[in-house]
């Protein structure tokens, strides 16, 4: 029997004022779409201690993790090489570490909610709802 799990993976809301950070993917899928520093949580980490790594190897930022946002069901690709995720959404604020964007990203940018891109992932596509209703709330 085969059970098609979906892989954990984390997401960094990084708030810098009313701002947060998004970062252009320089890479497939979605190359050059907007999506949120974070990846694949790897054997042996916790949420929180997979959001800081993949924050650090991405930006050289250090963070400090906030809060939960929401955990979603989405998926990483498209066509039939779509990997099932369960996607986990922190706030996070910047503590410090050395500004430096890995080849993973063509950029980065702080954007308010209400002109953040649309996220390239379903799972942030709804993290991004979520706080932009809990705004308004």
């Amino acid at each position: 029997m085969h059970y098609d799990n979906p892989s954990p993976t984390v997401q960094a809301w990084i708030d810098r004022g009313d701002t947060y950070l998004a970062l252009e993917r320089n890479q497939e899928p979605l190359k050059g779409r907007w999506n949120l520093p974070g990846g694949f949580v790897e054997p042996g980490e916790g949420g929180p201690e997979a959001i800081r790594r993949e924050v650090r190897e991405e930006t050289g930022l250090e963070i400090e993790v906030i809060g939960l946002i929401g955990i979603f069901a989405s998926s990483y690709g498209d066509g039939p090489d779509r990997i099932p995720i369960l996607d986990i959404a922190y706030r996070c604020h910047e503590t410090g570490g050395s500004w430096e964007i890995s080849d993973e990203s063509a950029g980065a940018r702080w954007f308010a909610l209400d002109d953040f891109p649309e996220p390239a992932f379903e799972g942030e596509r709804r993290a991004l709802a979520e706080l932009r209703a809990s705004r308004r709330g």
